[in-house]
Protein backbone atom coordinates (compact mmCIF):
# COMPACT_ATOMS: atom_id res chain seq x y z
CA UNK A 1 0.00 0.00 0.00
CA UNK A 2 1.39 3.28 -1.16
CA UNK A 3 1.55 6.35 1.77
CA UNK A 4 3.66 9.39 1.97
CA UNK A 5 4.65 11.19 5.13
CA UNK A 6 4.04 15.16 5.56
CA UNK A 7 4.82 17.54 8.37
CA UNK A 8 2.20 20.76 9.13
CA UNK A 9 3.62 23.97 10.69
CA UNK A 10 3.28 23.02 14.04
CA UNK A 11 6.21 20.59 13.83
CA UNK A 12 4.52 17.14 13.60
CA UNK A 13 4.03 14.34 11.55
CA UNK A 14 0.79 13.82 9.32
CA UNK A 15 0.67 10.19 7.67
CA UNK A 16 -1.87 10.73 4.54
CA UNK A 17 -2.72 7.27 2.82
CA UNK A 18 -2.39 7.62 -1.19
CA UNK A 19 -5.52 5.48 -1.40
CA UNK A 20 -8.56 7.54 -0.46
CA UNK A 21 -10.45 4.70 1.14
CA UNK A 22 -8.37 4.43 4.14
CA UNK A 23 -8.74 7.94 5.58
CA UNK A 24 -5.85 7.41 8.38
CA UNK A 25 -4.18 10.43 10.06
CA UNK A 26 -1.32 10.16 12.66
CA UNK A 27 0.81 12.83 14.69
CA UNK A 28 3.59 12.27 15.68
CA UNK A 29 6.08 15.10 17.37
CA UNK A 30 9.63 14.76 16.44
CA UNK A 31 10.63 18.11 19.03
CA UNK A 32 13.71 16.94 20.12
CA UNK A 33 14.96 16.99 16.31
CA UNK A 34 13.36 20.21 15.60
CA UNK A 35 14.74 22.46 18.99
CA UNK A 36 18.21 20.57 18.00
CA UNK A 37 18.29 21.90 14.92
CA UNK A 38 17.34 25.25 15.65
CA UNK A 39 19.58 25.84 18.28
CA UNK A 40 22.46 24.57 16.12
CA UNK A 41 21.53 27.32 13.34
CA UNK A 42 21.52 29.86 16.37
CA UNK A 43 25.29 29.44 17.07
CA UNK A 44 26.25 28.33 13.74
CA UNK A 45 26.71 29.46 10.00
CA UNK A 46 26.56 25.63 8.97
CA UNK A 47 24.17 22.68 10.26
CA UNK A 48 24.52 19.18 8.77
CA UNK A 49 21.56 17.13 9.41
CA UNK A 50 22.75 13.39 8.63
CA UNK A 51 21.01 10.47 8.84
CA UNK A 52 19.68 7.29 6.67
CA UNK A 53 17.42 7.52 3.76
CA UNK A 54 13.75 8.03 5.46
CA UNK A 55 14.79 8.65 8.46
CA UNK A 56 12.54 11.72 8.56
CA UNK A 57 15.42 14.68 7.56
CA UNK A 58 13.54 16.56 4.14
CA UNK A 59 10.28 16.60 6.38
CA UNK A 60 12.12 18.06 9.48
CA UNK A 61 13.23 20.95 7.12
CA UNK A 62 10.34 21.09 5.64
CA UNK A 63 9.14 22.29 8.52
CA UNK A 64 11.29 25.44 8.21
CA UNK A 65 11.62 26.07 4.60
CA UNK A 66 8.71 24.09 2.66
CA UNK A 67 9.60 22.46 -0.49
CA UNK A 68 9.45 24.77 -3.47
CA UNK A 69 10.91 27.54 -1.76
CA UNK A 70 13.41 29.52 -3.51
CA UNK A 71 15.67 29.20 -0.70
CA UNK A 72 15.41 24.97 -0.44
CA UNK A 73 17.43 23.01 -2.84
CA UNK A 74 16.84 19.45 -3.23
CA UNK A 75 19.68 18.07 -5.37
CA UNK A 76 17.76 15.40 -6.34
CA UNK A 77 15.68 17.66 -8.64
CA UNK A 78 17.63 17.90 -11.78
CA UNK A 79 16.59 21.63 -12.42
CA UNK A 80 17.99 22.64 -8.93
CA UNK A 81 20.80 20.05 -9.89
CA UNK A 82 22.05 22.69 -13.32
CA UNK A 83 21.56 25.68 -11.01
CA UNK A 84 23.81 24.05 -8.32
CA UNK A 85 26.57 23.79 -11.09
CA UNK A 86 27.91 27.04 -9.96
CA UNK A 87 26.93 27.25 -5.87
CA UNK A 88 28.87 29.98 -5.59
CA UNK A 89 26.65 32.15 -8.31
CA UNK A 90 23.22 30.39 -6.66
CA UNK A 91 23.71 31.31 -2.82
CA UNK A 92 25.99 33.93 -2.68
CA UNK A 93 23.33 36.55 -2.23
CA UNK A 94 20.87 34.64 -0.62
CA UNK A 95 20.04 35.86 3.38
CA UNK A 96 18.17 34.05 6.11
CA UNK A 97 18.43 30.46 5.87
CA UNK A 98 18.80 27.98 2.97
CA UNK A 99 18.46 24.18 3.04
CA UNK A 100 20.28 21.94 0.81
CA UNK A 101 18.76 18.30 1.09
CA UNK A 102 21.30 15.42 -0.48
CA UNK A 103 23.90 17.69 -0.25
CA UNK A 104 26.67 14.50 -0.60
CA UNK A 105 25.30 15.06 -4.38
CA UNK A 106 27.51 18.15 -5.18
CA UNK A 107 31.08 17.75 -3.51
CA UNK A 108 32.14 21.09 -4.81
CA UNK A 109 29.39 22.78 -2.56
CA UNK A 110 31.64 22.11 1.23
CA UNK A 111 34.51 24.88 -0.54
CA UNK A 112 31.76 27.38 -1.56
CA UNK A 113 29.95 27.12 2.22
CA UNK A 114 33.12 27.68 3.78
CA UNK A 115 33.81 31.04 1.82
CA UNK A 116 29.91 31.52 2.50
CA UNK A 117 29.98 31.08 6.64
CA UNK A 118 33.56 33.02 6.96
CA UNK A 119 31.46 36.12 5.61
CA UNK A 120 31.64 38.92 8.36
CA UNK A 121 28.03 39.72 8.11
CA UNK A 122 27.17 36.27 8.14
CA UNK A 123 23.67 37.02 6.13
CA UNK A 124 23.04 33.49 5.68
CA UNK A 125 22.87 30.20 7.64
CA UNK A 126 22.92 26.99 5.76
CA UNK A 127 21.18 23.48 6.93
CA UNK A 128 22.63 20.98 4.67
CA UNK A 129 21.00 17.34 4.93
CA UNK A 130 22.56 14.12 3.43
CA UNK A 131 22.81 10.22 4.48
CA UNK A 132 25.29 9.54 7.19
CA UNK A 133 28.02 8.55 4.78
CA UNK A 134 31.83 8.08 5.83
CA UNK A 135 32.42 10.75 2.80
CA UNK A 136 29.79 13.45 3.58
CA UNK A 137 30.93 13.44 7.00
CA UNK A 138 34.78 13.63 6.16
CA UNK A 139 33.77 16.48 3.57
CA UNK A 140 31.89 18.54 6.10
CA UNK A 141 34.78 17.97 8.71
CA UNK A 142 37.51 19.06 6.13
CA UNK A 143 36.24 21.98 4.83
CA UNK A 144 34.10 22.97 7.30
CA UNK A 145 36.16 22.76 10.31
CA UNK A 146 34.97 25.13 13.56
CA UNK A 147 32.09 26.01 10.92
CA UNK A 148 29.81 23.18 11.10
CA UNK A 149 27.39 21.45 14.05
CA UNK A 150 26.56 17.95 12.79
CA UNK A 151 23.16 16.58 14.11
CA UNK A 152 22.61 12.88 13.60
CA UNK A 153 18.74 11.35 12.95
CA UNK A 154 17.53 8.40 13.60
CA UNK A 155 14.27 7.31 12.93
CA UNK A 156 11.34 7.35 16.08
CA UNK A 157 12.50 6.00 19.70
CA UNK A 158 10.32 5.47 22.72
CA UNK A 159 10.72 9.20 23.61
CA UNK A 160 8.88 10.34 20.99
CA UNK A 161 6.11 7.85 21.14
CA UNK A 162 2.95 7.47 23.26
CA UNK A 163 3.00 5.37 26.00
CA UNK A 164 2.45 1.54 24.96
CA UNK A 165 4.10 1.67 21.53
CA UNK A 166 7.26 -0.41 22.46
CA UNK A 167 5.35 -3.70 20.78
CA UNK A 168 4.79 -1.66 17.33
CA UNK A 169 8.40 -0.31 17.55
CA UNK A 170 10.35 -3.76 18.27
CA UNK A 171 8.17 -5.19 15.57
CA UNK A 172 8.72 -2.52 13.46
CA UNK A 173 11.38 -0.19 13.41
CA UNK A 174 11.57 3.36 13.65
CA UNK A 175 11.28 4.73 10.64
CA UNK A 176 8.54 6.59 9.73
CA UNK A 177 6.64 4.76 7.09
CA UNK A 178 6.86 1.72 8.43
CA UNK A 179 6.11 2.68 12.24
CA UNK A 180 2.96 4.29 10.78
CA UNK A 181 1.88 1.92 8.18
CA UNK A 182 -1.84 1.51 7.77
CA UNK A 183 -1.24 -2.31 8.54
CA UNK A 184 1.05 -4.80 9.14
CA UNK A 185 1.68 -5.80 5.26
CA UNK A 186 1.96 -2.63 4.09
CA UNK A 187 5.09 -2.05 6.89
CA UNK A 188 6.62 -5.42 5.92
CA UNK A 189 6.40 -4.10 2.22
CA UNK A 190 8.06 -0.97 2.92
CA UNK A 191 11.05 -2.64 4.95
CA UNK A 192 11.71 -5.28 2.17
CA UNK A 193 11.62 -2.84 -0.95
CA UNK A 194 13.99 0.00 1.94
CA UNK A 195 16.37 -3.11 2.12
CA UNK A 196 16.36 -3.61 -1.31
CA UNK A 197 16.99 0.05 -2.45
CA UNK A 198 19.75 -0.11 0.53
CA UNK A 199 21.76 -2.63 -1.17
CA UNK A 200 21.12 -1.31 -4.64
CA UNK A 201 21.81 1.94 -4.16
CA UNK A 202 23.54 2.94 -1.10
CA UNK A 203 26.02 -0.05 -0.87
CA UNK A 204 26.77 0.76 -4.03
CA UNK A 205 27.62 4.72 -3.85
CA UNK A 206 29.97 3.44 -0.70
CA UNK A 207 31.93 1.20 -2.85
CA UNK A 208 30.50 -2.58 -1.90
CA UNK A 209 29.82 -4.59 -4.76
CA UNK A 210 26.95 -7.13 -4.75
CA UNK A 211 26.88 -10.18 -6.09
CA UNK A 212 24.81 -11.54 -8.83
CA UNK A 213 23.04 -13.89 -6.64
CA UNK A 214 21.70 -11.14 -4.86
Amino acid sequence: MGMAVSYEANGKTKLDIWQRHCNISIMIARKYYSDRVKKALGRNPVVALLGPRQCGKTTLARQMIPAGHPQYFDLEDLVVVRLMENPMTALQGIRGLVVIDEAQRQPGLFPVLRVLADRAEQPATFLILGSASPELSRQAAESLAGRVEIIEMRGFDLNELPAGAQATLWQRGGFPRSYLAADEESSVTWRKNFIRTFLERDLAALGFGLSPAL
